[in-house]
């Protein structure tokens, strides 16, 4: 909670100073260290299912090497089917590498009580390379920043060539909940020599911070060339690390600043600072349509109190608020904002204060039109299956217990 006090204080100061420059998105990103890429226009999957299938079309096809970051990663009926391909793939010669947060050691069945197994054990006595990225011990109970850091990250690298990165955990909540659905989440997959390379490095380093097995990048080349008949465009990779590359919170100012007419922000849940608040106040203060799509159907009820508890903040912040209840009661998981449907960024970068500050998260950036219109398709589908919330229904969601699920989210969720 000290975190929070010291983080969550506010001024949009900086964000006149940076609307005052009028700077463009290299520029900003240049600062950062972040330079854009080339990038064939991204295909998406927007439900676990569907994900699952193409994820196992992707293991069937590999050659040379597979790596994978998810945050969670079980043994559970809903993911034996990517765990055994990939083993069955190691065994053919093709080298797998698997990073899963320790967070995965906390999971539940959705809406119940009952816990699922993490993958570790269960993926090394298949043969593959796995390592648990920051294990929660015992001794980093007196380094609360330690304990807090954790791989939130989803992507996944094929042969050098294949880059896909978003929202979906191997876990059964993504995969499997509801039955034969999953969440409703969004994979983006792409061919980017440059990004490819920056995340092939980024798991290279990751891994060597917690194996001792070491491998080296040049173990897994990236392919240079792109397809020759795929339109092109250009993409910036946002790979937040705290305390050294913290980039989230200047993503956040570049879409304060950038939106000129409308502003949406997607994810399923919200667990607002004032800081995160000020960002939406100022877009509205100079004539900006904020839209916040929420969704029901949480998989545990923790998530669904913490999360309504912030919405009549956002509604006296300007912002209209769009509750999405999907007609098969699947859980909206995807994380985006779009900018005036130019500037979007997708990935596992949650619109809140751990995604800010120590949670490694990975997004892809584009200012593109073609982008922003898909990622605005994938929306107004959404749309018809919300309700708008109203002042008076976001009242009713405020109590004690609310209140309390909200702070505790705040560093935990």
């Amino acid at each position: 909670m000290l975190l929070v006090l010291l983080t969550s204080c506010s001024t949009t100061q900086h964000l006149d100073e940076m609307s005052s420059q009028h700077p463009s998105v290299a520029q900003i990103f240049q600062q950062e260290g972040i330079i854009a890429v080339e990038s064939t226009y991204p295909v998406y999957w927007h439900t676990g299912q569907g994900w699952n299938t193409r994820s196992l079309e992707l293991i069937e096809s590999a050659q040379d090497y597979i790596l994978i970051s998810t945050f969670l990663g079980v043994e559970h009926p809903s993911t034996l089917p990517v765990w055994q391909a990939l083993a069955e793939k190691a065994a053919q010669g093709v080298d797998v590498y698997i990073i899963i947060d320790s967070s995965s050691n906390f999971q539940m069945v959705p809406v119940t009580n009952e816990r699922i197994q993490a993958a570790y054990m269960y993926l090394r006595d298949l043969g593959l390379h796995v390592v648990e990225y920051n294990s929660l011990s015992l001794s980093n109970l007196f380094y609360i920043p330690k304990l807090l850091d954790r791989d939130h990250r989803k992507y996944w690298v094929v042969d050098g060539q294949t880059l896909v990165v978003g929202g979906i955990n191997v876990n059964q909540s993504s995969l499997d909940w509801p039955p034969g659905i999953g969440s409703v989440d969004t994979m983006a997959e792409l061919h980017s020599p440059g990004a490819t390379q920056e995340v092939v490095e980024t798991f290279v380093a990751t891994w060597n911070s917690y194996s001792p097995r070491r491998i080296e990048t040049d173990r897994f080349p990236v392919v240079q060339e792109l397809p020759p008949s795929d339109k092109t465009t250009s993409l910036y990779l946002i790979d937040h690390y705290w305390p050294s590359h913290a980039v989230t919170s200047t993503v956040f100012d570049l879409f304060s600043i950038y939106a000129q007419q409308e502003l949406w922000l997607i994810q399923g849940y919200t667990f607002l600072t004032p800081a995160l608040l000020d960002r939406i106040r100022y877009a509205v203060d100079r004539g900006v349509t904020v839209n916040v799509m929420l969704s029901e159907n949480a998989t545990q009820p923790k998530y669904e109190l913490a999360s309504l508890h912030g919405v009549l903040d956002i509604i006296d912040a300007g912002a209209t608020v769009y509750m999405y209840d999907d007609p098969e009661g699947s859980h909206l998981h995807g994380k985006f904002i779009i900018a005036d449907r130019k500037l979007v960024t997708m990935g596992s970068i949650n619109y809140n204060l751990r995604s800010e500050t120590l949670s490694r998260e990975l997004n892809l950036l584009f200012e593109d039109e073609q982008v922003a219109q898909d990622v605005m398709n994938h929306v107004d589908d959404l749309l018809p299956h919300c309700r708008v919330i109203t002042r008076e229904e976001a009242q009713s969601f405020r109590s004690l217990r609310s209140w309390y699920n909200y702070l505790l989210m705040q560093v935990w969720g």
